[in-house]
């Protein structure tokens, strides 16, 4: 009977293969299995992807490939230096100067040019042969251990982005997408999480050349990661190798979501092509093109995607009532664009000149990754940047027991700044209540009224204090301009 029982079994999982073969499963399930030996396209492809560094008192480290034999780079746009140092290093360790040519604000894809170009091309692909189920891998360059990959399957595909179902690990931003063939298909943009980009961000240390992740944002493993197909990365590149550019529609406004989710404008740039439409604050876009519009997100792609100088029908909602305004799109200003990263991605770019910066900070073995988040609420706020601290560098600072929250940035004029909070102070409690979490301190801050004030126990100097900081609203009808570093940035 047992021997019965043992037989059924493998006949259901036989039958059960085979239903899933013809259910067209099959290449979900044996991607991994028709590749022959992976580590000979690592191989084949690593002397071709390098390690983009830009020191600005800190280190930015991303990765990056080489995509034409005159020694072009493409790589992510998160690592766009202004007046700082930018250097390439290969896999053996050989620096080469570079000149950064430019970014695109829509795929944050960023051209360089190696000086002295030693290094080969990579081998192009196409995308247009994947599809769910195709097998590929990634390739990063980090600078403990240098070449990195990862492997997986394509989980989907969109307009100029492809999802991916493998694994990422610090510092693969820039990095190339490959196939079976070893030929580059796309261009690692980030995890699945758009506001999660994978780079690395030290504190810079010339003597050991290491330092210390202090994001969430720069060590984020999903198991989901987004890429650019590489016929969009070729398009990008030619772009700004003939114009230094590359040329993509511009509104010239700030948008936010409301409480039901619609777009409103909240500023209105002056000589923009929204205000020789007569565009005004808190007008709510309904429509663009014909398109419903449903996000601040949806609407910046519908405008990025544009043609400058090309004339568009929106819908506007003003006072309650529906009209329709045509307006003729302009070119995104590079300092626009510029303003548009470093606002979305405030973590990264800290440290701009002119700007405070954190205390220094040693390196601790096996830190915990502690999050970023924004400390500007949407409604009742201070006026800061805050980080949750690990239990070293808890102590690190000064914390006599459990964690605190570091302050990384006062906002100008702000409620916080008048009452002397200052960048690098770590806040334990409010009102007399530990504040370990930044929820602790948002919900604090949440249940006052404006003009009240909160009590502040901080940490300055190793030293305990405590500081009272009135708590002021922002203005819910979009009446007043909002500064808001955490929305979408048009």
């Amino acid at each position: 009977m047992k021997n019965g029982f043992k037989n059924l079994g493998f006949l259901i999982i036989i039958l059960l293969g085979i239903f899933l073969t013809s259910a067209g499963y099959s290449a979900t399930l044996t991607p991994l299995a028709s590749v022959k030996d992976t580590s000979e396209i690592v191989k084949k492809a690593s002397p071709s992807v390098v390690r983009v560094e830009v020191r600005d008192g800190l280190r930015r480290v991303a990765t990056g490939v080489v995509i034409d034999k005159e020694g072009y780079v493409a790589t992510t746009a998160l690592i766009s230096p202004r007046t700082e140092k930018l250097t390439v290093i290969d896999q053996k360790g050989v620096s080469y100067e570079a000149k950064f040519l430019g970014f695109d604000p829509e795929t944050r894809i960023a051209i360089l040019q190696l000086k002295d170009n030693k290094l080969p091309e990579i081998v192009l692909g196409s995308s247009e042969k994947l599809e769910p189920g195709s097998w590929v891998c990634a390739l990063g360059i980090l600078p403990d251990t240098g070449i990195t990959v990862t492997q997986g399957i394509v989980s989907s595909i969109g307009e100029e982005r492809i999802r991916l179902n493998l694994w990422t690990t610090p510092g693969m931003s820039g990095g190339p997408v490959l196939n079976e063939k070893g030929q580059m298909v796309g261009l690692l943009r980030g995890v699945y999480a758009e506001d999660s980009p994978i780079i690395f961000r030290f504190r810079d240390r010339e003597a050991t050349g290491s330092g210390y992740v202090y994001s969430r944002a720069e060590a984020h493993s999903s198991g989901m990661a987004l890429a650019v197909p590489v016929e969009t990365v070729l398009q990008v590149f030619k772009e700004i190798k003939s114009k230094g550019r590359v040329e993509r529609g511009w509104l010239g406004v700030s948008i936010a979501s409301d409480r039901r989710g619609r777009v409103v404008i909240t500023q209105v740039e002056e000589d923009s092509p929204a205000q020789l439409a007569k565009l005004k604050e808190g007008d709510r876009i309904v429509k663009f093109n014909g398109k419903e519009i449903r996000s601040t997100d949806q609407l910046v792609n519908e405008i990025r995607k544009t043609k400058p100088g090309k004339e568009v029908n929106l819908v506007i909602e003003r006072d309650g009532k529906r009209q329709e305004i045509k307006v003729k799109l302009g070119a995104v200003p590079e300092e626009e664009a510029r303003r548009e990263l470093e606002l979305r991605f405030p973590e990264i770019f800290r440290g701009r000149p002119g700007q405070p910066v954190l205390p220094e900070i040693p390196d601790f073995p096996k830190l915990d990754i502690f999050d970023f988040e924004f400390g500007v609420e949407n409604y009742r706020y201070i006026g800061v940047y805050l980080e949750q601290l690990n239990p070293e560098l808890s102590k690190f600072f000064g914390v006599p027991e459990g964690r605190g929250l570091l302050v990384s940035r006062v906002t100008s004029d702000s409620p916080a700044e008048k009452a002397g909070l200052k960048v690098g102070d770590v806040i334990i409690s409010a009102d007399g209540k530990r504040t370990e979490r930044l929820e602790e301190l948002t919900d604090i801050i949440q249940g006052k009224k404006k003009g009240e004030k909160i009590v502040l126990e901080i940490i300055r100097d190793k030293k305990k204090m405590k500081i009272e900081v009135e708590v002021a609203e922002e203005n819910r009808d979009f009446k007043t301009r909002v500064k808001k570093f955490s929305e979408d940035m048009e």
